[in-house]
Order: C-alpha cells, then sequence, then structure tokens
C-alpha cells in the first residue's frame, strides 16, 4: 500500500529545559542505514568509531530489543524489558528448532534469575528421553541451599572414591539396607544407639574370624528375657576387680546371683580352684551329689544350718578325723568297721 506524506510536519517535538549535552570527537563516528522501518521503527545500520577500527553491524527492533554484530567477532543478542502493559511473555526469547549442536572453545557463563516467578524457578529443563552430562578430566560443582534428587527406578551413585558429608545429621531410611564391603571401619566420638523391635543377628563364615570389644570403661547388657551363650571352644572370664562406676557393691571381684536356681554342670568334670578363701554360705539346703567326691584342701570349713551327702563312694583321708554332734550321731551300713592302733569308746 502506498503512504502518503504529511501536509504539514511539526517544527519541534517538546519545549527543551536544558541544553543539549554535546561530546566534542575528532571525527563523529560514521554511520551507515541499510534500511529504516516506519511500521515498528526498526532499522538495519552499520557504525564505526573515529579510530576506524571499532565497528558493528547492528540490527535494532520493536520496544529496544537488538543484535549486534561486532569487528571482534562478537555477536550479541538482547530481548526487550519485560513490560505486563505490552501482554504476556514480553522481552522473551524464543527458540524452536529440530536440534541443535554448540561447540565452545572457551569459558561459558550462563546466569539465570527467577524474576518475578510465582514459584522462585529459575530455569527448567524437561527432557523427554535420557540426560547424559560429562565432565571429562575436571569436577562437577553443585552449591544449593537444599538439593534433592528423585528417582522412580534406581538411583546409582559409582565412583573410585565416595563420600559424604554432613556438618549435622545424616539419616539413611529404607525398607532395607544392604552394605558390602571387604573392611569396615566406623569411627564414633560420641554416643552410638541403636533402636528398633527388629531381630539382631551377626553372622561370620570364615573360622579364624574373631570378634574383639575393647572399651576403657564399662560394658553393661540389660535383657527383658532369655539370654544364651554356645560356644564351640573354651570360655574363660576374669575380672581384677579394679575400679568402676556401674557396680555400686564392689565386695567381689566377680559375683554371679540369680532369683531362682543355680547350676553349674560339665560333661567331664567341674572344678572350683582359688589361691585364697573358698566360701560356701547357703540360708537353705546345700547339697552336694557326685558318683566320685575327692576333696583335697589345707583347711575346709563349712557351716550349714542342714548338709545332705549322697555318693556312691566316699573316701576321706585325713591326718586327723574329728565328728562332733551335739545330738545323736548315727552311723548305718551294711557293715561298720573301726580300724586304728587303739580304739576308745566312752
Amino acid at each position: 500500500m502506498t503512504q502518503k506524506a504529511a501536509f504539514q510536519y511539526p517544527n519541534s517535538i517538546f519545549k527543551q529545559t536544558t541544553p543539549d549535552e554535546t561530546q566534542q570527537l575528532s571525527e563523529n563516528p560514521r554511520f551507515s542505514t541499510w534500511y529504516k522501518g516506519w511500521l515498528t521503527r526498526s532499522k538495519i545500520y552499520e557504525r564505526k568509531l573515529p579510530d576506524g577500527i571499532v565497528g558493528a553491524l547492528r540490527v535494532d527492533g520493536p520496544a529496544d530489543s537488538f543484535m549486534a554484530l561486532d569487528n571482534s567477532g562478537n555477536i550479541k543478542l538482547v530481548t526487550g524489558v519485560k513490560d505486563p502493559n505490552r501482554g504476556p511473555g514480553s522481552g522473551l526469547l524464543g527458540i524452536k528448532t529440530f536440534g541443535q549442536q554448540q561447540y565452545h572453545q572457551n569459558r561459558s557463563n550462563l546466569q539465570y534469575n527467577a524474576g518475578d516467578d510465582e514459584e522462585g524457578i529459575a530455569i527448567n529443563v524437561l527432557c523427554y528421553g535420557d540426560y547424559v552430562e560429562k565432565s571429562i578430566g575436571s569436577e562437577r560443582h553443585i552449591s544449593a541451599t537444599k538439593i534433592l534428587i528423585t528417582a522412580t527406578s534406581d538411583l546409582v551413585l559409582e565412583g573410585g572414591s565416595v563420600r559424604i558429608q554432613s556438618e549435622s545429621e545424616l539419616e539413611l531410611s529404607g525398607q532395607s539396607i544392604t552394605t558390602a564391603q571387604i573392611n569396615k571401619k566406623d569411627i564414633v566420638l560420641g554416643q552410638k544407639k541403636t533402636t528398633g523391635a527388629g531381630e539382631n543377628t551377626t553372622e561370620q563364615f570364615d573360622p579364624r574370624s574373631t570378634t574383639v570389644i575393647n572399651t576403657p570403661g564399662s560394658l553393661q547388657s540389660n535383657i527383658a528375657q532369655d539370654w544364651r551363650v554356645l560356644a564351640g571352644g573354651a570360655i574363660k572370664m576374669t575380672a581384677a576387680g579394679g575400679p568402676g562406676a556401674l557396680i555400686k557393691d564392689r565386695v567381689f571381684g566377680m559375683d554371679l546371683n540369680t532369683a531362682t536356681d543355680f547350676s553349674i554342670s560339665g560333661a567331664k568334670s567341674g572344678g572350683i580352684y582359688s589361691a585364697g578363701f573358698i566360701d560356701v554360705a547357703s540360708t537353705g539346703e546345700f547339697t552336694l551329689t557326685a558318683t566320685d567326691t575327692q576333696v583335697t584342701t589345707a583347711n575346709f570349713t563349712g557351716d550349714f544350718a542342714t548338709t545332705s551327702l549322697t555318693t556312691a563312694d566316699l573316701d576321706i583321708t585325713s591326718a586327723a578325723v574329728n565328728i562332733t554332734g551335739s545330738a545323736d550321731v548315727t552311723i548305718t551300713g551294711a557293715n561298720v568297721k573301726l580300724i586304728g592302733a587303739l580304739i576308745y569308746l566312752n
């Protein structure tokens, strides 16, 4: 359509209150305009500064958007500012292609801002397919206030060395947690506590395996039900009776106590050995039952309310034997023999 010129053009646009600012140059920048549009006030032009070196090709579009190509090989693409009065999506750079390939030989810097986004999202990437990213021979750094990784199937972290560090709490939760390693070492400087109602089982398949507990403090087990210990080898317990804070009554270096009957048995033999004094005390009955009973001691003293001794054979060998009863003393047998150099009957 052919446009007609105006009948009369204005002499001025506004009444100026301050003089124009000027800059004295030895030679003004040179402009070469290729195209100037009147519908959207767009234009294409070249410019060169007075030095005769710095120049650029610039394409100016509506709403202050432009593209510039300078003599240094730089390309600048700038959109107009976001203005609600210009409608939704103003100032937006939209690109739609059937693929892209980028090759950058130097460092790239990207900066994204959330602006006035209601959800505060600065960048949103949606992939309908695999997302593959590689940093060859270098590092990848991710820094954020909170990092959330969600995988609907599997989440795999693989590396020559994997380290997870936390300045506060580190929490692991799952229906089943399985770890496999050759060596495992836990360093706990504070409290170590396990809470749960499940079964705790430790299995070792190597017969050379050993479990060692070394602690300069105390060891305590509180069990509401049974406690069973089965050892294919020998069991040895030694108590030095030194200082401690867990057991208040320290009369005995080792104390075994039960609210019901107490039994010590051996398939072949049993013995109580002591370098000092052995005290057997009972407020009720004390019963000793054995097929063969042998007592060898320098001094044996027993003080019992009632003593019952049942055995197949009883041999007592001593330099002197004294049997004293405050009531009747009865010796019953098929045959009773008294053998001695002198026998006194009073």
